[in-house]
């Protein structure tokens, strides 16, 4: 057991002197055989202590193996000698304790899973151990594996996953705050940056009042709180804009302290203000208008200037890249496109080294629609490809997604593009080379964009190249690209046929009733009733089939309530009563065959079926 021990021990001494990254191969293999030997020790039924535990722990998070981090780790605290009274003898196989570190890792890991349940049940089970004598409490390094990341404004990102501590919720992180109050009062950053999160997560939730409480408690009694930082402030502004609270967040901001405001929290405020142009309610006939007139596109251009004007005369914060692009993105939004070229002209030497300013503008100078516009965003466009050659702007995955968007349909062998409107093919095949270098490989949003273009200019064949190519690489696609690919073949020259074939052969059968009703919803327009029962006759005797490898049981009646609304609403519009009977024929049969085994979307089909029934 000695010498199993020591192999172990000094394997890992031996991979925290391997940092360089042409060791890395090295230090995973270090790292594999740690986990091996110590699995080997309980093999041969050796007791596996506090120190193996915890080096088993750090092998397999280095190694990235997080779910396996989390199962050793509630398998060692299952384990955990018992106090009888007597001490434990060499035959007592039981963990006898573990180190702070060990639940540290495993609280490390499930971050980095970002599983909520799995964070939740770690640290609840750890702070409990490690509260309990002879431990002395959580130590800090505990509650900063909540936080991994950098303090930040803006929402977590679903294209790469950011983990955001707030999402753990109001009522987890108010324990978390009182736990690390009770054992590391000391450490005030710590406490400053759970009082963000929380803040946040009060605010995403609606507890307006708790949060702004909260906030004031911190004002006025930082010693019992956490001490105030600029990062609260932003969570606060940016909070209460997001609740369309502009004046509160502004009193807020202009209340603080001249330290705290930061250009981070006039941008969240500004932020705040350029969104309200969004917001909108629907009035009594039905019809969209701003909520009031201090939100119209015009007045919130003002606003924002106004406060802009103020930054750049004050002696605390000023406008900075950050500024500037959410000045532009608001110009865009208020279809004000000619001044947002301009104002980035006029500051072009501050921003053409900022990726995400060349985003704005050109996806604003594509959108606007207007023939100019589409010039200048051309023009950006063969700038940015000369400037990133050069020693220009790092080329992110979403700026090149942009000029795929508008670039792709004009690239075709028969597409003669007007030469008032955009560049000639042969600039177009340049930007197209260029881009090809720079294309993101992982990102289903880029399938997407291309599939789209070349279903859209009837590329049909190309667009399922991609779809394959796509298949290949584990990027499994989404529904929104099977239900273009479903629809573009049934319209297309294959049919309906075998449109459904490849719905059946290639798509999951969760997507089943969304690809299928992108396919009939065109049949409908048309009256090709015949295609219509076709497709909706095509699962309709699976409802209580059994499983089989090649035809997975339904998780839902085929077709769906939406299809049936689908098919009555084209029926009546096209005054065709007598296929309006045979679909209304249909509910009743199916509601026959669903209603046991299916009863909350057989209650969503018999609606559908009365509401139709009474105005037929």
């Amino acid at each position: 057991m000695g010498d199993l021990r020591a192999f172990h021990i000094l394997l890992r001494r031996s991979a925290a002197r391997s940092e360089s990254p042409l060791n890395e191969e090295r230090r995973r293999a270090l790292f594999v055989v740690i986990v091996q030997a110590i699995d080997d020790m309980q093999r041969l039924g050796l007791r596996v202590g506090a120190t193996e535990v915890a080096a088993a722990l750090y092998a397999h998070n280095q190694l990235g193996q997080y779910s396996e981090t989390i199962d050793r780790w509630q398998a060692a605290v299952s384990q955990l000698h018992v106090d009888t009274g007597s001490a434990p003898t060499d035959l007592d196989l039981s963990v006898r304790h573990l180190f702070p570190q060990t639940h540290i890792y495993a609280l490390t890991a499930a971050v980095s899973l970002k599983s909520l349940r799995s964070v939740r049940d770690v640290y609840r089970d750890a702070a409990r151990l490690m509260s309990e004598p002879p431990m002395t409490g959580p130590p800090a390094a505990f509650f900063w594996a909540l936080f991994p990341a950098q303090p930040g404004i803006n929402d977590s990102s679903s294209s790469d996953r950011a983990w955001d501590a707030s999402r753990l919720g109001s009522v987890f992180l108010e324990l978390a705050l009182s736990d690390a109050t009770k054992w590391v009062a000391s450490d005030t950053q710590l406490l400053s940056r759970i009082v963000q999160a929380l803040v946040r997560a009060l605010l995403t939730e609606g507890h307006v009042h708790k949060a702004t409480g909260l906030y004031e408690r911190v004002l006025a009694e930082p010693r019992k709180t956490a001490p105030m930082t600029s990062w609260i402030l932003c969570e606060m502004v940016a909070g209460l804009c997001r609740h369309s609270l502009l004046d509160d967040a502004y009193i807020i901001l202009t209340d603080a302290a001249q330290k705290h405001c930061t250009a981070h929290a006039w941008n969240a405020y500004l932020d705040g203000v350029a969104n309200s142009m969004r917001r909108a309610q629907y009035t009594a006939t039905g019809k969209r208008q701003l909520r009031d007139e201090a939100r119209a596109p015009l007045a919130v251009l003002k606003r924002m200037e106004t406060c802009i004007g103020w930054m750049e005369k004050s002696n605390g914060a000023k406008p900075d890249l950050a500024t500037r692009s959410i000045w532009l993105r608001a110009c865009f939004r208020a279809t004000e496109w000619r001044r947002a070229y301009a104002y980035f002209r006029k500051h072009y030497e501050a921003m053409c080294n900022d990726i995400v300013c060349w985003d704005i503008a050109i996806r604003g100078l594509f959108e606007s629609g207007d023939v100019d516009a589409q010039k200048e965003g051309w023009r950006l466009v063969g700038c940015l490809v000369r400037q990133a050659d050069k020693s220009g702007p790092h080329v992110d995955a979403r700026v090149v997604e942009t000029i795929l968007l508008y670039l792709f349909p004009r690239y075709r062998p028969s597409y003669q593009p007007p030469p008032a409107r955009t560049l000639d093919q042969q600039t177009l095949a340049d930007v197209l080379a260029w881009m090809e270098t720079r294309m993101p490989q992982r990102r289903k949003i880029t399938y997407a964009i291309v599939i789209g273009s070349l279903l859209a200019t009837n590329q049909v064949a190309r667009a399922l190249e991609v779809y394959r190519t796509m298949v290949s690489r584990k990027l499994w696609p989404s529904k929104s690209i099977n239900c273009m690919l479903a629809k573009s073949l049934a319209t297309g020259d294959q049919g309906v046929a075998a449109a459904a074939r490849f719905v059946d052969e290639n798509f999951p059968p969760h997507h089943y009733a969304a690809a299928f009703a992108a396919i009939i919803k065109p049949l409908l327009l048309r009256q090709q009733y015949a295609d219509v029962w076709y497709v909706m006759d095509r699962h309709y005797s699976e409802v209580n089939a059994p499983a089989t490898d090649r035809a997975p049981a339904l998780s839902y009646p085929f077709p769906t309530h939406d299809m049936y609304n689908m098919a009555l609403q084209a029926a009546a519009a096209h005054g065709d009563w007598e296929q309006h009977r045979l679909f209304r024929d249909r509910i009743r049969a199916h509601l026959d065959l669903v209603s046991n085994k299916y009863p909350m979307p057989a209650q969503r089909i018999a609606h559908v079926y009365a509401f139709h029934h009474n105005k037929a």
